[in-house]
């Protein structure tokens, strides 16, 4: 069974608010059993059923089925395609309209529509009767609020329970996801025995912020990737973060990610900030990226993530994180570009490395920068074609630092006030 990414979601909302077209949500029950077998399988006679053979022919594909997901996944395409329906060549589960004017996301038996819906709803209802179709509610776990000029998306309930499982719904809030500046290390010998001593499994609660960071919770994202990196052997240490990051999310739980396209000129542009740090892994001396991408004012895509490579200087750290954010760029511009239907001005990069623009302008090798050469002159060569900008931003004003490390309040308020559209006074 093929599955989505995100943004194979986020986008065809913000296309809907963007042009003001109408958004149907639409669930296929037992929907693996609207496939054909295509296999020559038998299964005993249920007890009951009346049929005197020993043995039935399978006709439908049963759940638990192996080729079950991959049957309905062909027999749901097929039908868009004898619809006038093409599959976008960016997401496999995204489907476009030859009109260009009407797509369709899904995720297994969920889908929803943008456009046409009402004509759509009579086909569909119609191939799969047994289907429901109704305003937008709940999607891949995420509570959808439709508004005039919107679309906001929040997970309160998964938050609430993941509170109630820790047993901490009336605990404190926190102003930030992590202990400011703090440095996380492998915990000793002794912090693990005491972390064992409280019998909880680590990796659920991360799992549970990691899916939040995902969806709808950038904020979490450097929180996520730091606690997460603990997950084979965590210690007490690690998990007095994890519960400070579940009382942060206790003050904040009712934020909704946003995604309100603003009305831009003919030189829209994807923008894209990167930063990262420079061997702040004490034990590694690894760096951390961050990345975000707005498309039209709008929050499509953010990471935090550890680089895979020691680095020696900051402007080499710089560099990987700006170019991971190039490659990301490519696929979300072609996915913008196809729903859109137009063709977009060059990607705009935002960095706060003074060296990292002036190597972009004029990097020479040399013994000691060799190692940068192949990067260097792809990023040049992508400039050269007008592909893509790099724009030298001060760090007051770079976002993408949040996502690099445990943060201040100060900091995190730049970065929500642009995801979640929340205004923080200065203090």
């Amino acid at each position: 069974m093929v599955l989505t990414e995100k943004l194979g979601f986020y986008l065809p909302v913000m296309y809907a608010v963007d042009k003001s077209l109408l958004i149907r949500q639409f669930y296929v029950k037992s929907s693996f059993l609207n496939a054909p077998v295509k296999e020559e399988i038998y299964i005993k006679t249920p007890k009951g059923s009346g049929q005197k053979a020993p043995f039935l022919q399978l006709k439908k594909s049963l759940y638990g089925l192996k080729q079950a997901p991959a049957n309905w996944f062909e027999t749901l395409t097929s039908w868009f395609s004898d619809i006038n329906f093409h599959q976008s060549t960016s997401d496999p589960c995204l489907f476009i309209h030859n009109d260009k004017h009407t797509h369709i996301f899904f995720h297994v038996d969920d889908l929803l529509v943008v456009g046409n819906v009402d004509a759509f709803e009579a086909l569909f209802l119609n191939r799969f009767p047994n289907s429901t179709a109704h305003d937008p509610d709940t999607l891949l776990g995420m509570d959808v609020n439709k508004k005039v000029d919107c679309i906001s998306l929040s997970q309160v309930k998964l938050i609430k329970k993941g509170l109630e499982m820790l047993g901490m719904s009336d605990c404190k809030p926190v102003k930030t996801p992590l202990s400011v500046g703090i440095q996380l290390e492998p915990a000793t010998e002794n912090q693990k025995e005491e972390f064992s001593k409280l019998q909880i499994n680590y990796r659920t609660y991360t799992g549970i912020l990691n899916y939040l960071s995902c969806r709808t919770r950038p904020d979490l994202a450097p929180a996520v990737s730091i606690l997460s990196s603990f997950n084979q052997e965590p210690g007490i240490n690690h998990w007095k973060e994890v519960i400070h990051c579940w009382k942060y999310l206790q003050g904040t739980k009712n934020l909704e990610l946003t995604l309100r396209p603003a009305k831009l000129d003919a030189t829209q542009a994807l923008q894209h900030f990167t930063d990262a740090t420079w061997a702040d892994d004490l034990e590694t001396r690894l760096s951390r990226s961050g990345s975000i991408c707005f498309w039209k004012a709008c929050p499509v895509a953010w990471n935090s993530k550890k680089q895979k490579n020691i680095t020696l200087s900051s402007t080499e750290a710089e560099l990987n994180a700006l170019s991971d954010g190039v490659q990301e760029n490519q696929w979300i511009k072609f996915l913008a570009e196809e729903l859109w239907n137009e063709k977009l001005q060059p990607s705009n990069f935002h960095v706060d490395n003074q060296g990292l623009i002036e190597k972009i302008e004029h990097f020479g090798s040399n013994s000691k920068t060799k190692h940068l050469d192949i990067k260097m002159k792809w990023l040049r060569d992508l400039r050269n074609k007008n592909e893509i900008q790099v724009t030298l931003i001060p760090s007051e004003e770079m976002i993408a630092d949040t996502l690099t490390k445990a943060s201040c309040e100060k900091s995190l308020n730049r970065l929500k006030e642009k995801c979640f559209l929340i205004h923080y006074s200065p203090s």
